[in-house]
């Protein structure tokens, strides 16, 4: 007979995984989350859950402290931009920051100021005081952002304490990559442009993206003059965002469907291999899953999978592609070996790779079999290079605690070297030092230290039959961290949120949780 405080905490676990499923994978329905009432929707969902998982550790009398730096080093990192963004006395601005303080205090280009001379730099008061950040409206907005993924990590981190809890968390990710590949290969058919096909930033309805949020998200803007005075010969420009053919339901183009991708295809992987894998049952494949009811699941997540992979090869192309690759094999292959899958699952990795490798070739020579048709989107790595460049000088200038999170966007126009200004580094990792810095780095490099330091002993504690689903997690975490090198990952909030839940259920197994592998009756 159940108690009253079981039930209560039942229904507050209901409501938990209900949150976690409607974050996870509205957020990538709802344009990615760059759309302007999504902060105050995340806001609101963010403090529901945090409030209904204080109740849920209140009535169960016990809160499991994990054995793992990663939140406290996520802390430092929001703290790091509280630092950034608070005014400080100008002397320590000007020592820490030079580059920094001459922006503040001229408003102009830091070149024009003698960083070896803060004091050359005029100002009206000895007492005036600066933050270290170059554009603190924006470093705002990034730890409001980072306080939300910082919070979703810590409840998936706790909450993931079966296998269940695991697959909503997991399953929430995979379902919104394959509703955006799903959605992608109807536009590709249809040749239809636009999010969800028909929906263009700026013209479409009220709840719909506009032109501010097209300018904010992952992209390029130009400055397009609009008007001359005639008197004086001023020009009034305003920058525009230039629009790149919108795939599936997020807004930043065929990178956001990469993005994403770089955590869901290896994860589809690795629950498609799950419930493939006998589990000590001597049964046959479809008499095991035609009693667990799982037939029908396991049909179309395996269509869907080859599906994914086969767009990913066609809009990431052969550079981009490989992460993808590696990521496809690494889940796969050391799932065989123990866990009873042998010639099944190795026949669904073969045809994976083989999606995967299809698409590249058939973007490669898209022009040539369908000569009526749209040039392919893709990611264009010279474009990438050039942004990278103009990243480089900085990290220079800016070299102990960078230009201040979430303001790259506004620094980077008076370093390109191009007409168009990009709101991203082309590379998140990169994007990451050029704002932090050294200090940044610092912390970067402890965490990932920490997961080199604890991933052979949680690999040896896991049996054959959660293989699979342990490589997922090694896969997509591989993944993501290779294409955040090469291209721009967490820049797009959705992303941002999803790896975070990811990253939830990693630091879990990672401080010595197995018990996310297991079924619980």
């Amino acid at each position: 007979m159940l108690t009253t405080r079981v039930r209560i905490q039942m229904a507050l676990d209901r409501c938990l995984a209900i949150g976690l499923a409607v974050l996870l994978v509205g957020t990538p329905l709802a344009f990615g989350g760059a759309v302007w009432w999504m902060p105050s929707a995340v806001a609101v969902l963010m403090t529901l859950l945090l409030l209904v998982w204080l109740l849920r550790a209140g009535t169960s009398g016990r809160w499991r402290v994990l054995k793992s730096p990663l939140g406290a080093l996520g802390a430092l990192a929001i703290g790091l931009a509280v630092f950034q963004s608070v005014p400080v006395p100008y002397r320590v601005s000007a020592r820490v920051s030079p580059k920094t303080y001459a922006i503040q205090s001229l408003g102009v280009h830091p070149d024009l100021v003698h960083a070896d001379d803060p004091e050359a730099v005029l100002i009206d008061s000895k007492s005036a005081r600066v933050p270290m950040t170059i554009d603190r409206p924006a470093t705002l907005r990034w730890i409001a952002a980072a306080v939300a993924c910082l919070a979703l990590f810590s409840i998936v981190s706790h909450f993931v304490d079966r296998l269940d809890r695991l697959y909503l968390v997991w399953g929430s990710v995979v379902a919104a990559f394959l509703l955006n590949a799903s959605i992608a290969l109807v536009q590709i058919v249809g040749q239809a442009d636009g999010l969800y096909g028909f929906i263009e930033p700026g013209s479409g309805p009220n709840w719909a993206p506009n032109m501010a949020d097209a300018l904010k998200a992952p992209g390029e803007t130009v400055l397009r003059t609009v008007a001359v005075a005639k008197s004086t010969g001023l020009s009034w420009s305003l920058a525009k965002p230039v629009l790149v053919p919108s795939i599936g339901t997020m807004m930043g183009g065929p990178g956001a469907f990469l993005a994403l991708a770089s955590l869901g295809l290896p994860l589809a992987v690795a629950m498609t291999l799950q419930f493939m894998a006998p589990r000590g049952s001597r049964e046959g494949l479809w008499t095991r899953l035609s009693q667990t009811g799982q037939g029908s699941l396991l049909v179309l997540l395996y269509l869907s999978t080859l599906l994914g992979a086969g767009l990913v090869g066609l809009f990431a192309g052969p550079v981009l592609g490989l992460p993808f690759g590696v990521a496809i094999l690494l889940v796969g292959l050391p799932s065989l070996f123990g866990s009873g899958l042998r010639l099944k699952g190795l026949c669904f990795i073969a045809l994976c790779t083989g999606a995967l490798a299809s698409g590249v070739v058939l973007g490669d020579r898209w022009g040539e079999w369908l000569p009526s048709a749209n040039p392919t989107p893709r990611v264009d790595f010279a474009r990438s290079r050039g942004v990278w460049s103009d990243a480089l000088p900085i990290l220079k200038d800016f070299p102990l605690i960078g230009t201040g999170l979430g303001s790259f966007s506004s620094i980077q126009p008076y370093y390109k070297t191009r007409d168009a200004a990009s709101t991203t580094a082309m590379s998140s990792l990169l994007q990451w030092c050029a704002e932090s810095g050294l200090v940044g780095m610092g912390l970067l490099a402890l965490g990932g230290l920490w997961v080199l330091f604890r991933l052979p002993g949680a690999i040896r504690r896991v049996g054959s039959a959660d293989r699979a689903l342990a490589f997922g997690l090694i896969g997509a975490v591989i993944c993501f961290g290779i294409v955040s090198t090469l291209h721009w990952t967490v820049e797009l909030f959705a992303v941002a949120l999803a790896a975070s839940a990811v990253a939830g259920t990693c630091n879990r197994w990672l401080a010595g949780g197995t018990d996310l592998f297991v079924e619980r009756g």
